[in-house]
């Protein structure tokens, strides 16, 4: 935990809300993605179907995980759900030693592509976590970012209970303004955790960043 508290603001030569964003996301609303899904992906969801039919539980997405942290502690305080962990990165899904919950398994999968999976097969995540996602700061790089993704349509398609987490406060208005854009129930907030969900989490608490949560909630 060396140097914990010395973690950057995330630098961006964007001062506001992207001005592309609403058409931007309103594109992606209303077209379909058909950009191939690699055959790795098409074997996680499998193994996601085979896990979930074997507990019986309903699904807790926890995308782009890391190394797992943040979805162990999910499964341990929420036994009643099958908290899957997806992350691309072999290696950082790897450097944790293997869980023993029963209700806990870590997937190697592209999260864009697993969503639009789910979507198309009508799989549903109960809850939906994105911790922390890689906030791409460049404004050129805003089609890379959660909400400017041709995958945005699918992330809203598989879950009614969204939280999206991030130290960037642009990201969370821009990621609220397109669940606006999609008429979903938003809400944006300012908090400071009771217990660090992520090592991310850890190092911006320790660093004095501003944090900031999106939920969405259409459930009844």
């Amino acid at each position: 935990m060396t140097n914990l508290g010395n973690s950057k603001p995330v630098s961006s030569n964007q001062s506001a809300v992207h001005e592309n964003l609403e058409a931007i996301v309103t594109k992606h609303l209303y077209t379909t993605d058909r950009t191939p899904i690699p055959d790795f992906v098409h074997d996680s969801f499998e193994l996601m179907r085979k896990t979930l039919s074997q507990t019986g539980l309903p699904l807790w997405l926890d995308s782009f995980c890391g190394t797992g942290i943040s979805t162990r502690k999910l499964a341990e305080q929420n036994p009643n759900f099958c908290v899957i962990g997806v992350d691309q990165s072999e290696q950082r899904l790897k450097a944790e030693p293997p869980t023993e919950l029963t209700n806990c398994l870590l997937i190697r999968s592209d999260c864009d592509a697993l969503w639009r999976l789910m979507a198309q097969h009508n799989i549903q995540a109960q809850r939906h976590t994105l911790f922390y996602p890689n906030p791409w700061p460049k404004a050129s790089q805003f089609k890379r970012r959660v909400h400017g993704h041709a995958s945005f349509k699918a992330l809203l398609q598989i879950s009614p209970n969204l939280e999206l987490r991030t130290n960037w406060d642009i990201y969370a208005r821009e990621f609220a303004q397109a669940l606006t854009i999609a008429r979903r129930p938003t809400e944006l907030t300012s908090f400071i955790p009771k217990e660090p969900i992520t090592r991310f989490e850890a190092k911006y608490i320790a660093s004095q960043h501003r944090l900031w949560r999106v939920c969405s909630t259409t459930s009844p």
